[in-house]
């Protein structure tokens, strides 16, 4: 994973699923572009209740060549589940098709709701939940450093226990003290949640997401 800048979806037509403004509802989106002599689709499936994804496909008639995913729609190629180019060309084909998508006015930015953020002697804490439509959930806490470079690290199952430092030149045990600090914080706000089995919480019900058997 890396630091993600913005988060893309990509709508061209919307078929809704379910009805009510408070109840589960998917929208699906897709559109054709042209590469080095191949028509692909990228297609959009994006759940209001939590983070969608991507697809790069290529077909060739009923029969599927090149299957890719953005599991967190924020414009790269997370893995090629199906097809035998590498992942770097398949990285390559969608970063075309998005600029394409952007050319054509088919991309939309989508603002990610589980986000809390808050300031520490100086120091700007943004912790944000990802709740992936492909199952997985993890936080990723962003810390804009009032000098020096910026430090990104990642529970990869919302516990309260960091698995990675994506960026920050200090061991992992530095920033899980950070991190149950930020945690803490957001905790006594009400800002933050435990949420038992992370059981997939509406952003309009909660900020940022802890599994209950952490802390």
């Amino acid at each position: 994973m890396r630091a993600k800048k913005c988060t893309w979806v990509v709508l061209v037509f919307i078929v809704v699923l379910g009805c009510g403004a408070r109840r589960p509802v998917i929208e699906v989106g897709g559109y054709f572009f042209d590469f080095e002599g191949k028509t692909y689709r990228i297609e959009s499936i994006t759940p209001n209740f939590l983070e969608g994804y991507n697809m790069l496909i290529l077909r060739e008639g009923e029969q599927l060549l090149i299957r890719g995913i953005d599991k967190e729609q924020d414009g790269v190629l997370d893995e090629l589940s199906i097809g035998d180019i590498s992942l770097e060309k398949a990285k390559e084909i969608y970063q075309e098709g998005i600029l394409e998508g952007r050319r054509r006015g088919y991309i939309r930015v989508r603002s990610i709701a589980r986000e809390f953020r808050t300031v520490i002697d100086g120091n700007r804490y943004t912790l944000v939940t990802y709740i992936l439509a492909l199952g997985e959930i993890y936080n990723k806490l962003t810390i804009k450093h009032s000098f020096g470079e910026d430090t990104v690290v990642v529970d990869l199952e919302a516990d309260g226990i960091l698995d990675r430092v994506e960026m920050g030149n200090k061991l992992l045990g530095h920033y899980q003290k950070i991190y149950r600090m930020v945690l803490g914080r957001g905790l006594k706000d009400g800002d933050v949640v435990k949420v038992d089995g992370i059981e997939y919480p509406t952003p309009d019900r909660v900020v940022s997401v802890l599994a209950s058997t952490s802390l």
